[in-house]
């Protein structure tokens, strides 16, 4: 179980850096940016997609009954495929995916940090809450409460870049007490 949190944190890390530049993308180019980030998206997804259907096929045979990347995987293909040829169509729904993006990852997020809770990790609690408030900035994108795009666009950047650099901070420490945990097991069998 340790292995599969940490390649799943360890992806999480990956995909955040990712999104956390696209932030960074948002703030600085609020309008002439969406079209090419929506290609870039697209491209992000083909490739985490593809990553998730291949490793569908590398996993253990026992894993595969719980994972769920080869359907994971043709969804970010397809989605991917859609954002890069149809990006113009698009454009009018950035806000709702980026929204769905946040929340979607963060569920996931907050799925793990519940599961921490049940093998008593002391700061899951931590991975409640930031998962939480990202799944409620991703809703406020959605809703989109703002007048001008302009300001829904840098918006949608700061609360990007905050939700992916709370992720990063959150993963960290998850791998940080994986890694302390496999010392101890190492300790307690050199002794014996």
């Amino acid at each position: 179980m340790k292995e599969i949190i940490k390649k799943k944190e360890i992806k999480g890390i990956f995909i955040s850096i990712l999104l956390i530049l696209l932030s960074v993308f948002i703030i600085m180019r609020p309008n002439e940016i969406i079209t090419n980030l929506i290609k870039v998206i697209g491209i992000v997804l083909i490739l985490i997609g593809t990553i998730d259907f291949m490793n569908y096929f590398r996993s253990p045979e026992d894993e595969r009954l719980i994972n769920y990347g080869l359907l994971k995987g043709l969804m970010e293909l397809s989605i991917g495929i859609l954002f890069i040829f149809k990006g113009e169509i698009l454009r009018d729904l950035f806000f709702i995916i980026i929204g769905l993006i946040i929340i979607f990852i963060n569920v996931s997020k907050l799925q793990i940090s519940l599961s921490l809770k049940e093998i008593e990790y002391s700061n899951w609690f931590l991975g409640v809450i930031i998962s939480s408030l990202a799944i409620i900035l991703g809703i406020v994108i959605i809703l989109n409460p703002f007048e001008t795009t302009e300001i829904v666009v840098i918006t949608s950047g700061i609360i990007l870049l905050i939700s992916e650099i709370s992720n990063i901070i959150y993963s960290v420490l998850i791998l940080i007490k994986i890694r302390k945990l496999d010392k101890v097991v190492k300790e307690i069998k050199e002794s014996e």
